[in-house]
Order: structure tokens, then sequence, then C-alpha cells
């Protein structure tokens, strides 16, 4: 009898032990990524057929995007941007444009799932192709009143406000890689932030070099370039989308059509896929508590403000291999979940091919910015950017897709939700 009730306290002890297994959160985020984005990108490369990874995620929703009027806090407004995109991620709770995890109106901090997973003894990681302070990863591991009070000395910081670099290394993010050079020299105290970091026990990289060294025992700080990470594609003629050219007679002259190719400024530089599975590895090592890791394809977004489809094209395939990595990643490491989606909708626009008319377009039928693209099939596709009549194009208030993977059945998102609910999915999954 004895030996048959230390038997079932073994079996359950294993089964406590099981239970007790790390969990995981990858939460992916293509900033700007809209369905055009995606749809313009399936079209370029497989002419609409299949190929793209997200394509093919069974479980996919989706949600509605808004943020709130800072003048009113009561008052909505239904076009977003990164900060508050991802302060909605980040938090749950809706917020105006420029604010990273403060309040609207108020600008009192609100706690980020970052924050709760650091408290739990979870490890943290923000990945990027932006600067490693820009508003998305920003948004879960800081809390400013403006986006751009990135470092000491900026200007949008207010008196005695802490820099974004700041508080991401003092809320000790075990993995930030990114774009950057510009933060390491900015001052923390009386040292600089390459100083502090390094005094903090991170490991540091500059390059390519640098990356391929970074290991698994330390805190990882990685910046590979002074801003922004440069974009994997360019147009053939190194143009973005332009105004069309009117003939003598007022008719349009379309452009001839052309491909996308490399960007020789990418070339030794970290790409998306590359810096996930480094943060995959060293968060996953000596861990017995689980993570919650943060990828974001920005490219998508920063090209589509260009008018550069080409930019956001090869962004958005990147962030697709870097979606088919992290779940892939998900199905030989059990308690892993993967959610995709986009903090707010972008401005490409797929319109008609000029063969799609009997008739020539005068000038006034194009307003806007225009790009022929010849697809990867030999098809011809028309872009278009019209938000803006200068050259920052604007985003848009659609919705945008979430996808997941790994979820349990009674998490799984469905139908149509809002942005907000997804922070609580996860926090309900990771803490619970």
């Amino acid at each position: 009898m004895l030996k048959f009730i230390i038997s079932i306290i073994g079996i359950f002890s294993i089964n406590v032990f099981a239970q007790a297994a790390p969990k995981n959160v990858i939460l992916l985020i293509g900033d700007g990524m809209g369905e055009a984005e995606i749809a313009a990108t399936r079209n370029y490369e497989f002419d609409s057929g299949p190929g793209l990874f997200v394509d093919t995620i069974r479980e996919k929703a989706s949600a509605i995007v808004i943020s709130k009027r800072n003048d009113d806090a009561s008052l909505i407004a239904f076009v977003g941007d990164s900060a508050s995109g991802g302060t909605a991620l980040a938090t749950g709770i809706l917020t105006s444009v420029r604010r990273i995890s403060t309040t609207a109106q108020y600008g009192e901090p609100i706690k980020t799932i970052v924050e709760e997973a650091k408290e739990n003894g979870f490890k943290v990681g923000l990945v990027t192709t932006a600067v490693i302070t820009d508003a998305t990863p920003a948004s879960f591991a800081a809390h400013v009143n403006n986006r751009y009070c990135m470092k000491a000395g900026d200007l949008s910081c207010l008196p005695g406000e802490k820099p974004i670099i700041d508080q991401m290394l003092e809320l000790d993010v075990d993995v930030l890689l990114g774009g950057g050079h510009r933060l390491l020299s900015a001052i923390k105290d009386t040292i600089t932030i390459e100083e502090f970091a390094i005094s903090s026990d991170y490991e540091v990289a500059k390059d390519l070099k640098g990356f391929t060294r970074m290991g698994h025992s330390k805190n990882l700080l990685g910046v590979f370039s002074d801003y922004h990470l440069p974009r994997l594609w360019q147009a053939e003629d190194g143009k973005v989308a332009e105004k069309v050219i009117l003939s003598d007679d007022g008719n349009v002259i379309f452009p001839k059509a052309q491909q996308c190719i490399v960007n020789p400024s990418s070339k030794d530089i970290p790409t998306l896929e590359m810096m996930t599975k480094k943060a995959l590895n060293n968060l996953s090592t000596d861990n017995e508590k689980g993570f919650f890791l943060m990828v974001e394809g920005a490219s998508i977004d920063k090209a589509a403000h260009d008018s550069d489809i080409c930019g956001s094209m090869g962004a958005m395939l990147e962030f697709d291999r870097t979606v088919k990595l992290a779940i892939e990643y998900a199905k030989i490491h059990e308690n892993t979940v993967v959610i995709v989606t986009a903090d707010h909708g972008g401005s490409t626009q797929n319109i008609h091919h000029p063969y799609y008319e009997n008739y020539k377009r005068t000038g006034e039928n194009i307003p806007g910015l225009y790009e022929l693209l010849v697809t990867k099939g030999g098809n011809e596709m028309a872009i278009y950017y019209g938000t803006n009549n200068a050259s920052d194009q604007v985003h848009t208030g659609i919705n945008v897709p979430i996808y997941s993977f790994g979820l349990p059945d009674d998490l799984v998102f469905k139908g149509t939700i809002k942005q907000t609910e997804i922070k609580g999915t996860m926090a309900k999954f990771l803490f619970e």
C-alpha cells in the first residue's frame, strides 16, 4: 500500500513539473502591415498565388485599430500611429498618437506586458529593423509623452523625463537588437549609454561581426546602423513612386514597369530573421520560467511613408520569413505561442492598371504618386500612394490582421476583435 501511495505521489509530482514548464510568447508586429501591403507583396512575388507563409496560418482574425484624442481622452481618433498602436498591444489600453505607454491627455504611465513579465521572472526581448528606441519597441519598455524622447538631450523630452533608452536598460531588457549607433554616445548620468550597458552586464555589438560573436551568457544590446536599418529592396531606378508625367495634350504618360532589386546598403547588416534567431537562442538558454519576445518588421511602414513599394515588399517578405522561423521554433518548444499582427494600417494601394480602361486618363485622374512594377511572373502591377500631397504618406484607419499559433482553444482570436484585447490574451497565457 505504501509503495502504491509513493508511486501516486511520484506521478503527481511529474505532472506538476510538466505543468510548470516554461511558457513563451513571441509577438511579431508588422509595422503598417495592412491587407493592402500583404496583397501587393503576394501579387509581386507570387502573382497572387501561394507562397506567403502567413497565408498558411489557419488561425486568423481581424483587429480594429483606433486611438484616443489627446485634447479630450473621452473622444476617439480613428487613425493611430506606432506609438498608440504599440501602447494598445503592450498595455491593453488606448492612448493618443506619439504617446509611449502613457495615458491620453493626462500622461500617466501604464504598465506594460514586458514590465509584468520581468516582475514574474520571465526573460524579455525586443527586436526591430528600426532604431531600438522607435515607437513600437519603446511602447513595451518605456513611458514618455513623446515618442521622439529617445536619448538624453532630445528636444522632445519634457523636463525631468527619462529618455527611452535609459528606461529600457534600467528595466534590464534581456535582448535589444535593431538600429541606433547614435544612442550609444548619449550620456546617462555621467557615462555614455554604451558604458552603462557594459557595466550592467550587456554584451554590445555594432556590426555584423560583433553580432555573430554575441552569445547566451549576457544580456544583448546590438545596434547595426546609425538609425533605422537599411531596407532590403529598392526599385531598379532607385526611385520611389512619383507624380505621373503628362503629354502635351494633358494625357498621362505612364512610367515604364520595373522590378525590385537588392539594396546595396543592406549588405553586412543582420536581417530580421538573424536577429530573431539570436534572440530566441539567448532567451531560451538557462531559462526555466519562459520569455516574452516582441519582433517588429518596421520597414513595411517606413518605406510606405516614402511611397517606396519595393522597400515595403522586401520588408514584408523578410517579416514573413521571420514569422515562419518563429512558428517553427514554437513547434519544437512546448508552451510557446506565436501572435502576428500590425500596429496600424498603411498607405499602399494596388489600383487599376492602365490597360483596364478604354480611354486615356488625364492628370486629374491620378492626383497622387504612381509606380508600375513587373511582377516575378512577368505581369504588371500598379501601385498608388495618395494619402498626402507632401512626401510623407500617412497611416489609414483600416482593420489589421491577427494570426496566431499555439494558443489554447479558449484563447484563440476569432472574428473581429479590438486591438486592445491582444495584451490580455498574452498575459493570461503567460501569467495564469
